[in-house]
Protein backbone atom coordinates (compact mmCIF):
# COMPACT_ATOMS: atom_id res chain seq x y z
CA UNK A 1 0.00 0.00 0.00
CA UNK A 2 1.39 3.35 -0.94
CA UNK A 3 2.01 5.85 2.00
CA UNK A 4 0.61 8.71 2.04
CA UNK A 5 3.25 11.13 2.43
CA UNK A 6 5.10 9.46 -0.33
CA UNK A 7 3.82 11.75 -2.71
CA UNK A 8 5.03 14.60 -0.66
CA UNK A 9 8.08 13.04 -0.44
CA UNK A 10 9.02 12.75 -3.99
CA UNK A 11 7.71 16.99 -4.77
CA UNK A 12 10.16 17.60 -1.64
CA UNK A 13 12.93 15.87 -3.18
CA UNK A 14 12.20 17.52 -6.43
CA UNK A 15 12.01 21.09 -5.46
CA UNK A 16 15.58 20.02 -3.35
CA UNK A 17 17.14 18.91 -6.49
CA UNK A 18 16.11 21.97 -8.20
CA UNK A 19 16.40 24.89 -5.68
CA UNK A 20 18.58 23.74 -3.12
CA UNK A 21 16.07 23.93 -0.35
CA UNK A 22 12.72 22.51 -0.35
CA UNK A 23 11.75 23.61 2.71
CA UNK A 24 12.40 27.69 2.50
CA UNK A 25 10.04 29.14 -0.84
CA UNK A 26 12.74 32.44 -0.28
CA UNK A 27 15.18 30.36 -1.81
CA UNK A 28 12.89 28.95 -4.79
CA UNK A 29 14.97 30.30 -7.37
CA UNK A 30 16.66 29.68 -10.29
CA UNK A 31 20.75 30.34 -10.89
CA UNK A 32 21.20 32.25 -14.27
CA UNK A 33 24.83 32.60 -14.02
CA UNK A 34 27.88 34.20 -12.02
CA UNK A 35 29.62 37.08 -12.56
CA UNK A 36 33.00 38.27 -11.05
CA UNK A 37 32.24 35.65 -8.66
CA UNK A 38 28.95 36.46 -7.59
CA UNK A 39 25.89 33.95 -8.21
CA UNK A 40 23.01 35.57 -10.09
CA UNK A 41 19.59 34.00 -9.35
CA UNK A 42 15.81 34.63 -10.44
CA UNK A 43 12.91 33.52 -8.02
CA UNK A 44 10.42 31.11 -9.76
CA UNK A 45 7.45 34.13 -8.43
CA UNK A 46 9.46 36.26 -10.30
CA UNK A 47 8.94 34.14 -13.17
CA UNK A 48 5.84 33.76 -12.76
CA UNK A 49 4.95 37.37 -12.48
CA UNK A 50 6.45 38.34 -15.69
CA UNK A 51 4.70 35.53 -17.48
CA UNK A 52 1.61 36.88 -16.03
CA UNK A 53 2.22 40.90 -17.08
CA UNK A 54 3.25 39.27 -20.52
CA UNK A 55 -0.21 37.11 -20.82
CA UNK A 56 -1.93 39.85 -19.27
CA UNK A 57 -0.65 42.61 -22.25
CA UNK A 58 -1.21 40.13 -24.95
CA UNK A 59 -4.78 40.06 -24.55
CA UNK A 60 -4.97 44.20 -24.79
CA UNK A 61 -3.30 44.32 -28.55
CA UNK A 62 0.39 43.66 -30.08
CA UNK A 63 1.50 46.92 -28.81
CA UNK A 64 1.16 46.20 -25.53
CA UNK A 65 2.88 42.80 -25.28
CA UNK A 66 5.70 44.69 -26.79
CA UNK A 67 5.66 48.10 -24.38
CA UNK A 68 5.32 45.52 -21.72
CA UNK A 69 8.41 43.34 -22.77
CA UNK A 70 10.24 46.39 -22.75
CA UNK A 71 9.39 47.86 -19.67
CA UNK A 72 10.00 44.58 -17.99
CA UNK A 73 13.50 43.69 -19.49
CA UNK A 74 14.25 47.58 -18.74
CA UNK A 75 13.14 47.19 -15.23
CA UNK A 76 14.93 43.65 -14.81
CA UNK A 77 18.10 44.71 -15.91
CA UNK A 78 18.38 48.46 -13.73
CA UNK A 79 17.42 46.60 -10.86
CA UNK A 80 20.16 43.42 -11.53
CA UNK A 81 22.84 46.26 -12.43
CA UNK A 82 21.71 48.49 -8.93
CA UNK A 83 22.14 45.15 -7.06
CA UNK A 84 25.89 44.74 -8.74
CA UNK A 85 26.64 48.12 -7.11
CA UNK A 86 25.96 47.27 -4.08
CA UNK A 87 27.98 44.28 -4.14
CA UNK A 88 30.87 45.92 -5.88
CA UNK A 89 30.73 48.98 -3.18
CA UNK A 90 30.87 46.00 -0.74
CA UNK A 91 33.95 44.98 -1.94
CA UNK A 92 35.56 47.87 -2.25
CA UNK A 93 35.69 48.19 1.57
CA UNK A 94 37.07 44.41 1.97
CA UNK A 95 33.92 43.24 2.52
CA UNK A 96 32.02 39.98 1.28
CA UNK A 97 29.23 39.82 -1.82
CA UNK A 98 28.78 36.52 -3.68
CA UNK A 99 24.81 36.79 -3.98
CA UNK A 100 21.68 38.18 -6.02
CA UNK A 101 18.40 37.01 -5.76
CA UNK A 102 15.76 38.73 -8.05
CA UNK A 103 12.10 38.81 -7.40
CA UNK A 104 8.55 40.45 -8.02
CA UNK A 105 10.09 43.20 -5.71
CA UNK A 106 12.94 44.06 -6.70
CA UNK A 107 16.40 42.59 -6.37
CA UNK A 108 18.12 41.33 -2.97
CA UNK A 109 22.26 41.42 -2.36
CA UNK A 110 23.90 39.32 -0.14
CA UNK A 111 26.59 41.59 1.35
CA UNK A 112 28.42 41.56 4.31
CA UNK A 113 30.73 44.46 4.54
CA UNK A 114 32.76 45.31 7.37
CA UNK A 115 31.40 45.98 10.96
CA UNK A 116 31.28 50.03 10.67
CA UNK A 117 28.96 52.27 9.61
CA UNK A 118 31.02 54.18 6.78
CA UNK A 119 31.53 50.93 5.39
CA UNK A 120 27.67 50.10 5.26
CA UNK A 121 27.19 53.68 3.96
CA UNK A 122 29.14 52.85 1.31
CA UNK A 123 28.01 49.12 0.44
CA UNK A 124 23.82 51.11 0.26
CA UNK A 125 24.80 54.09 -1.64
CA UNK A 126 26.40 51.91 -4.39
CA UNK A 127 23.01 50.87 -5.95
CA UNK A 128 21.90 54.03 -6.28
CA UNK A 129 25.25 55.59 -7.28
CA UNK A 130 24.74 53.30 -10.19
CA UNK A 131 21.39 54.87 -11.41
CA UNK A 132 22.80 58.06 -10.86
CA UNK A 133 25.48 57.41 -13.47
CA UNK A 134 22.64 56.15 -16.26
CA UNK A 135 20.56 58.71 -15.85
CA UNK A 136 22.71 61.35 -18.07
CA UNK A 137 23.04 58.85 -20.46
CA UNK A 138 19.27 58.47 -21.06
CA UNK A 139 19.03 62.12 -20.33
CA UNK A 140 21.15 62.76 -23.33
CA UNK A 141 19.87 60.12 -25.55
CA UNK A 142 16.33 61.73 -25.16
CA UNK A 143 17.24 65.50 -25.71
CA UNK A 144 19.55 63.90 -28.96
CA UNK A 145 15.81 62.24 -29.98
CA UNK A 146 14.58 65.97 -29.83
CA UNK A 147 12.29 64.59 -26.23
CA UNK A 148 13.77 66.96 -24.14
CA UNK A 149 10.40 68.12 -22.00
CA UNK A 150 9.75 64.53 -21.76
CA UNK A 151 13.11 63.89 -19.75
CA UNK A 152 11.34 65.37 -16.47
CA UNK A 153 7.98 63.65 -16.26
CA UNK A 154 4.78 62.51 -13.66
CA UNK A 155 6.09 59.45 -12.14
CA UNK A 156 2.68 58.36 -11.65
CA UNK A 157 1.32 59.04 -15.09
CA UNK A 158 3.93 57.69 -18.07
CA UNK A 159 0.88 56.77 -20.70
CA UNK A 160 0.80 60.62 -20.73
CA UNK A 161 4.09 60.00 -22.20
CA UNK A 162 3.89 57.07 -23.84
CA UNK A 163 0.88 57.56 -25.89
CA UNK A 164 2.69 60.62 -27.53
CA UNK A 165 5.60 58.44 -28.46
CA UNK A 166 5.33 56.65 -31.99
CA UNK A 167 8.70 54.63 -32.45
CA UNK A 168 9.24 51.44 -30.77
CA UNK A 169 13.05 52.30 -29.53
CA UNK A 170 12.00 55.22 -28.40
CA UNK A 171 9.41 54.25 -26.21
CA UNK A 172 12.58 51.67 -24.96
CA UNK A 173 14.79 54.00 -24.32
CA UNK A 174 12.18 56.79 -22.32
CA UNK A 175 10.43 53.62 -20.12
CA UNK A 176 14.21 52.90 -19.35
CA UNK A 177 15.02 56.62 -18.51
CA UNK A 178 11.31 56.22 -16.13
CA UNK A 179 12.14 53.36 -14.59
CA UNK A 180 15.70 54.77 -13.70
CA UNK A 181 14.75 57.59 -11.88
CA UNK A 182 11.63 55.53 -9.98
CA UNK A 183 14.09 53.40 -8.84
CA UNK A 184 16.38 55.99 -7.85
CA UNK A 185 13.39 57.93 -6.42
CA UNK A 186 11.95 54.86 -4.23
CA UNK A 187 15.26 53.32 -3.12
CA UNK A 188 16.48 56.59 -1.81
CA UNK A 189 13.24 58.94 -0.56
CA UNK A 190 10.65 56.09 1.00
CA UNK A 191 12.75 55.40 4.33
CA UNK A 192 11.31 51.95 4.88
CA UNK A 193 13.96 49.47 5.85
CA UNK A 194 15.41 47.53 3.62
CA UNK A 195 15.14 50.13 0.87
CA UNK A 196 18.30 51.48 0.09
CA UNK A 197 16.56 55.22 2.35
CA UNK A 198 15.80 53.14 5.79
CA UNK A 199 19.47 51.74 5.24
CA UNK A 200 20.85 55.26 4.87
CA UNK A 201 18.73 56.34 7.61
CA UNK A 202 20.08 53.52 9.91
CA UNK A 203 23.64 54.28 8.80
CA UNK A 204 24.03 57.85 9.45
CA UNK A 205 22.07 57.72 13.06
CA UNK A 206 24.74 54.76 13.83
CA UNK A 207 27.88 56.77 15.00
CA UNK A 208 25.24 59.06 16.46
CA UNK A 209 23.66 56.38 18.87
CA UNK A 210 25.13 52.87 18.42
CA UNK A 211 24.54 50.44 16.14
CA UNK A 212 21.69 48.29 17.74
CA UNK A 213 19.35 51.73 18.52
CA UNK A 214 19.82 53.16 15.40
CA UNK A 215 18.70 50.01 13.54
CA UNK A 216 15.78 50.06 16.15
CA UNK A 217 14.85 53.94 14.99
CA UNK A 218 15.29 52.71 11.45
CA UNK A 219 13.17 49.93 11.78
CA UNK A 220 10.50 51.68 14.02
CA UNK A 221 10.65 55.18 10.97
CA UNK A 222 10.01 51.85 8.53
CA UNK A 223 7.14 50.29 10.07
CA UNK A 224 5.12 54.15 10.05
CA UNK A 225 6.34 54.72 6.59
CA UNK A 226 5.27 51.40 5.46
CA UNK A 227 1.57 52.27 6.40
CA UNK A 228 1.17 55.49 5.15
CA UNK A 229 2.73 54.28 1.66
CA UNK A 230 -0.10 51.56 2.33
CA UNK A 231 -2.58 54.12 2.66
CA UNK A 232 -1.13 55.94 -0.12
CA UNK A 233 -1.32 53.17 -2.85
CA UNK A 234 -4.92 52.20 -1.38
CA UNK A 235 -6.43 55.58 -2.04
CA UNK A 236 -4.23 55.73 -5.57
CA UNK A 237 -5.49 51.95 -6.38
CA UNK A 238 -1.49 51.30 -7.05
CA UNK A 239 -0.91 47.65 -6.60
CA UNK A 240 2.62 48.02 -6.64
CA UNK A 241 2.50 50.47 -3.95
CA UNK A 242 0.98 47.87 -1.83
CA UNK A 243 2.78 45.37 -2.35
CA UNK A 244 6.27 47.21 -1.83
CA UNK A 245 4.69 48.65 1.75
CA UNK A 246 3.66 45.12 2.41
CA UNK A 247 7.06 43.60 2.06
CA UNK A 248 9.23 46.67 3.71
CA UNK A 249 6.32 46.67 6.90
CA UNK A 250 6.78 42.83 7.51
CA UNK A 251 10.54 43.31 7.18
CA UNK A 252 10.79 45.71 9.93
CA UNK A 253 8.50 43.78 11.62
CA UNK A 254 10.75 40.52 11.61
CA UNK A 255 13.78 42.90 12.19
CA UNK A 256 12.19 44.05 15.52
CA UNK A 257 11.79 40.51 16.62
CA UNK A 258 15.30 39.93 15.40
CA UNK A 259 17.03 42.35 17.60
CA UNK A 260 16.07 40.09 20.51
CA UNK A 261 17.24 36.84 18.65
CA UNK A 262 20.44 36.70 21.50
CA UNK A 263 18.28 37.24 24.29
CA UNK A 264 16.02 34.33 23.52
CA UNK A 265 18.48 31.65 21.78
CA UNK A 266 20.58 32.04 24.34
CA UNK A 267 24.14 33.15 25.17
CA UNK A 268 27.83 31.66 24.98
CA UNK A 269 28.76 30.41 28.50
CA UNK A 270 25.08 30.34 29.45
CA UNK A 271 23.35 27.48 28.10
CA UNK A 272 20.53 28.18 25.85
CA UNK A 273 19.61 27.21 22.14
CA UNK A 274 23.69 26.86 21.81
CA UNK A 275 24.25 24.52 24.73
CA UNK A 276 27.09 25.56 27.88
CA UNK A 277 29.27 27.76 27.67
CA UNK A 278 32.76 26.80 25.85
CA UNK A 279 34.50 27.65 29.01
CA UNK A 280 32.64 25.62 31.12
CA UNK A 281 34.92 23.15 31.93
CA UNK A 282 37.61 25.31 33.80
CA UNK A 283 34.89 25.85 36.51
CA UNK A 284 33.14 22.38 36.81
CA UNK A 285 30.05 20.99 36.66
CA UNK A 286 28.71 22.05 40.01
CA UNK A 287 30.13 23.29 43.13
CA UNK A 288 30.02 19.43 44.33
CA UNK A 289 31.63 17.53 41.33
CA UNK A 290 34.62 19.63 39.96
CA UNK A 291 35.97 17.60 37.09
CA UNK A 292 39.70 15.80 36.27
CA UNK A 293 41.63 17.51 34.68
CA UNK A 294 41.40 17.75 30.71
CA UNK A 295 43.56 15.73 28.77
CA UNK A 296 46.11 17.58 26.06
CA UNK A 297 43.27 16.12 23.06
CA UNK A 298 40.51 17.64 25.79
CA UNK A 299 41.79 20.94 25.97
CA UNK A 300 41.80 21.08 21.84
CA UNK A 301 38.57 19.90 21.22
CA UNK A 302 37.30 22.35 23.71
CA UNK A 303 39.39 25.04 22.48
CA UNK A 304 38.02 24.30 19.27
CA UNK A 305 34.00 24.37 20.35
CA UNK A 306 35.37 28.37 21.80
CA UNK A 307 36.18 29.28 18.25
CA UNK A 308 32.80 27.57 17.03
CA UNK A 309 31.03 29.04 19.91
CA UNK A 310 32.60 32.51 19.49
CA UNK A 311 31.58 32.46 15.46
CA UNK A 312 27.92 31.28 16.26
CA UNK A 313 27.95 34.23 18.70
CA UNK A 314 28.92 37.19 15.99
CA UNK A 315 26.37 35.45 13.64
CA UNK A 316 23.84 35.89 16.08
CA UNK A 317 24.79 39.52 16.76
CA UNK A 318 25.14 40.32 13.04
CA UNK A 319 21.05 38.47 12.59
CA UNK A 320 20.12 41.05 15.67
CA UNK A 321 21.86 43.80 13.61
CA UNK A 322 21.09 43.30 10.05
CA UNK A 323 18.69 40.65 10.02
CA UNK A 324 19.37 36.77 8.57
CA UNK A 325 19.31 37.81 4.56
CA UNK A 326 22.56 39.54 5.21
CA UNK A 327 24.46 36.23 5.95
CA UNK A 328 26.33 35.13 4.03
CA UNK A 329 26.73 31.30 2.80
CA UNK A 330 29.64 30.56 4.87
CA UNK A 331 27.84 32.01 7.76
CA UNK A 332 24.69 30.15 7.05
CA UNK A 333 26.49 26.96 7.06
CA UNK A 334 28.41 27.26 10.49
CA UNK A 335 24.76 28.25 11.99
CA UNK A 336 22.91 25.31 10.29
CA UNK A 337 25.91 22.67 11.56
CA UNK A 338 25.71 24.42 15.03
CA UNK A 339 21.79 23.66 14.85
CA UNK A 340 21.86 20.23 13.70
CA UNK A 341 24.79 19.74 16.73
CA UNK A 342 22.28 21.35 19.23
CA UNK A 343 19.22 19.14 18.10
CA UNK A 344 21.70 16.12 18.64
CA UNK A 345 22.34 16.87 21.82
Amino acid sequence: MRHPDAGQGRFRETLARVFGDADNPFNWALTLGTVAGIRVRIHVFFVLFIVARLAYSLLQDAWGFAYALVAMSALFVLVLLHEFGHCFACRAVKGEADDILMWPLGGLASCNPPENWRAHLVTTLGGPMVNVAILPITSVGLLLAGMREDIVFNPFRPGAVISGIDTYWLVALWLTHYLNIVLLGFNLLLPIFPLDGGRVLREVLWPRIGRIPSLEVAITIGLVGAIVLALVGLVGNHAMLIGIAAFGGLTCWFERRRLRAPDELGRVGEGGLWGAGADDWKHGASDDDEPDEPSPREIRRLEREAQEQAEVDRILAKIASEGIDALNRREHAVLKRATNRRRRG
